[in-house]
């Protein structure tokens, strides 16, 4: 069962490091695969932008500002969809809610596991 909570600095430095090392191992292996080895590149960056938008899916969710729902989306949504940041660091997607059915930049949230927390008294 996982519950959501709004993203911290911390989630944010992560996706930002972790959107950094892509683009750099495209465009470090850029120089070296594109010539002759265009093919290798092309893999390289699809398989990158696959386990990218995986673990994106699998990370987050996302919270309705009209009706308040709270839900995941797919890959395939997750890769098409525009995504952007506010001035309070606060990532969206813009998305159709299922619930309401409303299209909206949806609020990203973070996913928990309730499992892996724990309470310190």
């Amino acid at each position: 069962m996982s519950t959501y909570r709004k993203p911290k600095k911390s989630d944010i430095t992560k996706w930002l490091i972790f959107i950094g090392i892509y683009v750099a191992t495209i465009t470090l292996t850029s120089f070296l695969l594109l010539g002759a080895y265009w093919y290798v590149w092309f893999v390289l960056v699809a398989g990158g932008l696959f386990i990218l938008v995986l673990w994106h899916k699998k990370s987050t969710a996302h919270h309705c500002p009209v009706c308040g729902d709270e839900f995941e989306i797919t890959c395939l949504t997750n890769l098409f969809s525009p995504h952007g940041v506010t001035k309070e660091d606060d990532g969206w997607t813009y998305l159709k809610c299922p619930q309401c059915k409303n299209r909206a930049k949806m609020k990203i949230l973070v996913k928990e596991n309730k499992k892996n927390h724990t309470t310190h008294n």
